[in-house]
């Protein structure tokens, strides 16, 4: 691994951190994208860059906002593919231009002994202007190189203390990432709303955990700086239907109706919050004919 890039293994960090959140392992994750294990082996060690797709799909499972990820992929891909390299060819060019220069300028002392005394004046004075104008161009061209340097190495930097940063050490270490954290929406204004949008989304925290007769996984989850909460379910089947509601609010719900969403998250839109304990109650109804798995909890 000491020969992988950096910005894989800032990527393959993160990549084994949204893993571990997901509670998957490797033959796990596998079963449920279109990548063997194998492929994972070599992603999640930071020696191979994933495709985009399977990161996307590793973000779906651990229930993730993608915009950060993308940063941190896109870092990766540009280091893969040698972008940020591709402006180095004018400075080059620009510094060997003035040794072309001098190298034709001893011939013309030759040229001056055909032509009157006073002509040689004007010759000499041309060269001057190219160089001046090629020098300009060489600044011009390392300035550019070293502030597109720059750019990347501060973005590296901040992705590695991204990185670095515990994101569990302790109940309140979520505090200081919180407070430069701006969600989309706050209580009522959530409801109907998707949290992965609004970014409600970030560091839920889950309010209720349970496995349903039929096999699939239900949770509620709720975010304090959204003041909102949804439900989600996994392993499911076509046909199948969750429902969170609170008395006197719309119930949000959501169906199972396409066979790509069988091995992922399936959640509900938002349920904005009032003040003061609410009671709230997540059906899944699993079949026309047979009645809903249904529990009650009350948010806080």
């Amino acid at each position: 691994m000491s020969g992988a890039r950096p910005e894989f293994l800032l990527l393959a960090t993160e990549l084994r951190v949204l893993r571990e959140r997901a509670a998957l392992s490797i033959t796990e994750l596998a079963g449920k994208s279109a990548y063997s294990r194998s492929s994972w082996h070599r992603y999640l060690g930071g020696t191979a860059l994933p495709p985009w797709l399977a990161v996307r799909a590793l973000c779906q499972l651990a229930d993730e906002p993608t915009p950060r990820i993308r940063a941190l992929w896109e870092l990766a891909e540009a280091a893969a593919s040698g972008r940020a390299t591709v402006r180095e060819a004018p400075m080059t060019a620009a510094r060997e231009a003035p040794v072309t220069a001098a190298k034709t300028e001893p011939t013309r002392p030759a040229d001056t002994a055909v032509v009157p005394v006073e002509q040689p004046a004007a010759p000499e004075t041309r060269p001057a202007p190219r160089r001046h104008e090629q020098r300009w161009w060489s600044v011009r061209a390392l300035a550019f190189t070293c502030v597109l340097a720059l750019c990347l190495a501060l973005g590296l930097v901040a992705a590695w203390q991204r990185v670095r940063t515990p994101e569990a050490a302790s109940p309140d270490a979520a505090t200081p990432r919180a407070s430069g954290f701006h969600v989309g929406c706050v209580a009522g204004a959530c409801t109907g709303r998707d949290p992965s949008v609004t970014l409600c989304g970030a560091q839920p925290q889950t309010l209720l955990h349970r496995l349903t007769p039929s096999g699939a996984g239900l949770e509620v989850r709720y975010n304090p700086l959204c003041r909102a909460v949804w439900a989600r379910v996994w392993n499911t089947r076509l046909g199948d239907t969750l429902t969170l509601s609170e008395p006197g609010q719309p119930a949000q719900s959501i169906a199972v109706h396409s066979t790509r969403q069988l091995n992922a998250f399936v959640h509900t839109p938002l349920l904005g919050l009032h003040p003061g304990p609410t009671p709230l109650t997540a059906c899944l109804s699993e079949t026309p004919h047979t009645p809903a798995t249904c529990y009650r909890l009350t948010a806080h």
